[in-house]
């Protein structure tokens, strides 16, 4: 069994997803959730509590790759505290040998369309998962970091055909 670790970085609510790949070469959900900081803490007591979710998550699953959706930049300062998050997961995964995609590959892949909404990138997840409609997202970062690890899988061509 291989797993994949996907995540949609920020300073606020981190998703992430594990994602395996069986013998058979077919992908499977196996866990997904949100990091989400207390606002009220400084920057540094919210990327140890990122840092710390992150050494529980490969505890748990023995991750052999991971994947983050690049940053980009609007504003100076928000750009400088997204990036501070951006230094935790560079610095902790540094052996995985991160890769990062472009929203609009992850769009892509995912959703079928470089410019797909965020509804179009959730049933491209279910799909390509069978997960059951019902099947309800903590946040756009959960669902975002499952489009992360489902892109990795597609460009390392970890899985057989589609999953």
């Amino acid at each position: 069994m291989v797993y994949v670790l996907g995540l949609d970085v920020s300073m606020n609510s981190t998703g992430w997803a594990v994602l395996s790949i069986d013998s058979e070469g077919v992908v499977h959900y196996v866990d997904s959730g949100i990091i989400k900081a207390n606002t009220k803490l400084n920057h540094g007591r919210r990327l140890r509590k990122q840092r710390e979710a992150f050494q529980k998550i490969v505890k748990k699953y023995p991750i052999s790759f991971v994947a983050r959706e690049a940053g980009f930049s609007r504003h100076v300062k928000s750009t400088q505290t997204l990036f501070k998050a951006y230094g935790v997961t560079e610095e902790f995964f540094a052996e995985n040998d991160l890769v990062e995609y472009a929203a609009s590959t992850i769009k892509k892949i995912v959703g079928g369309s470089g410019r797909a909404s965020k509804e179009q990138v959730e049933a491209g997840i279910r799909k390509k998962l069978k997960l059951p409609t019902a099947h309800v997202f903590a946040s756009d970062d959960e669902s975002d970091s499952i489009g992360v690890a489902l892109t990795l899988i597609q460009d390392k061509k970890l899985s057989k055909g589609e999953s």
